[in-house]
Protein backbone atom coordinates (compact mmCIF):
# COMPACT_ATOMS: atom_id res chain seq x y z
CA UNK A 1 0.00 0.00 0.00
CA UNK A 2 1.28 3.53 -1.18
CA UNK A 3 2.74 5.87 1.95
CA UNK A 4 2.75 8.46 -0.24
CA UNK A 5 1.01 10.00 -3.86
CA UNK A 6 2.10 12.80 -5.92
CA UNK A 7 0.11 15.76 -6.73
CA UNK A 8 0.20 15.08 -11.09
CA UNK A 9 -1.81 18.41 -12.18
CA UNK A 10 -3.95 20.82 -10.70
CA UNK A 11 -6.52 21.98 -13.54
CA UNK A 12 -8.63 25.10 -13.18
CA UNK A 13 -12.46 25.48 -14.98
CA UNK A 14 -12.64 29.04 -15.44
CA UNK A 15 -16.20 28.54 -17.19
CA UNK A 16 -17.72 26.64 -14.15
CA UNK A 17 -14.94 28.41 -11.37
CA UNK A 18 -13.79 25.01 -10.09
CA UNK A 19 -10.63 23.60 -9.42
CA UNK A 20 -9.47 20.22 -9.15
CA UNK A 21 -5.91 18.11 -8.24
CA UNK A 22 -4.96 15.08 -9.75
CA UNK A 23 -3.21 13.10 -7.10
CA UNK A 24 -0.88 9.65 -8.53
CA UNK A 25 0.14 6.75 -6.12
CA UNK A 26 4.04 6.82 -5.58
CA UNK A 27 4.13 2.99 -6.01
CA UNK A 28 1.16 2.30 -9.02
CA UNK A 29 1.63 4.84 -11.63
CA UNK A 30 -1.86 3.60 -12.98
CA UNK A 31 -3.33 4.48 -9.57
CA UNK A 32 -5.03 8.17 -9.39
CA UNK A 33 -7.97 10.23 -8.07
CA UNK A 34 -9.05 13.87 -9.38
CA UNK A 35 -10.41 15.81 -6.33
CA UNK A 36 -12.15 19.34 -6.27
CA UNK A 37 -10.21 21.58 -4.43
CA UNK A 38 -10.41 25.43 -3.53
CA UNK A 39 -11.46 27.89 -7.15
CA UNK A 40 -8.18 29.31 -7.67
CA UNK A 41 -6.04 27.23 -5.91
CA UNK A 42 -2.06 28.31 -6.01
CA UNK A 43 0.58 26.04 -5.80
CA UNK A 44 2.23 27.58 -2.39
CA UNK A 45 -1.38 25.92 -0.91
CA UNK A 46 -1.45 23.08 -3.52
CA UNK A 47 -0.30 20.32 -0.98
CA UNK A 48 -2.21 21.48 1.91
CA UNK A 49 -5.41 21.71 -0.13
CA UNK A 50 -4.90 18.13 -1.82
CA UNK A 51 -4.45 16.50 1.77
CA UNK A 52 -7.48 17.97 2.82
CA UNK A 53 -9.28 16.68 -0.22
CA UNK A 54 -7.48 13.25 0.31
CA UNK A 55 -8.91 13.01 3.98
CA UNK A 56 -12.59 14.26 3.30
CA UNK A 57 -12.39 11.22 0.14
CA UNK A 58 -11.35 8.87 2.48
CA UNK A 59 -13.67 9.70 5.42
CA UNK A 60 -16.79 9.76 2.68
CA UNK A 61 -15.41 6.13 0.76
CA UNK A 62 -15.30 4.50 4.23
CA UNK A 63 -18.87 3.63 4.38
CA UNK A 64 -19.54 3.83 1.04
CA UNK A 65 -21.63 0.81 -0.78
CA UNK A 66 -20.41 -0.62 -3.95
CA UNK A 67 -23.00 -1.69 -6.24
CA UNK A 68 -22.72 -3.88 -9.52
CA UNK A 69 -23.87 -2.11 -12.93
CA UNK A 70 -27.09 -3.12 -13.66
Amino acid sequence: MAKSVTVAALTHDLVRQQSFVTLVWDDAADKRVTLPVPFGCELDTLRAEAEKALRAMSQETATVEVRAAS
